[in-house]
């Protein structure tokens, strides 16, 4: 087990709107404009949080010419987030 990648794993995923943002990633990649009209909050904001959970892995970029988009591909994050749906349900 890597015990420091998880950490930063757990770490990004712990604030409410980068857990909200992994959520909105889990099914399809979206730009940060989408981010920020989705949870109604600045682009700096969002970009800022986007730029956490890159860092800790746990989102992955696209460009597509001058847009990023953003997608969950690390399956640690996808496995915590599955746990946390399947709870609420």
């Amino acid at each position: 087990m890597d015990y420091k990648q998880n950490s930063q794993i757990f770490k990004a995923l712990a604030h409410p709107l980068r857990l909200k943002m992994t959520v909105m990633l889990m099914d399809d990649e979206c730009c940060v404009t989408d981010v920020t009209n989705a949870l109604k909050i600045s682009q700096s904001t969002s970009s800022q949080h986007l730029s956490i959970l890159k860092n800790a892995g746990v989102v992955s970029p696209k460009k597509y010419g001058t847009k990023t988009c953003y997608v969950v591909d690390n399956v640690t994050a996808r496995k915590i987030i599955n746990i946390l749906l399947e709870k609420e349900q």
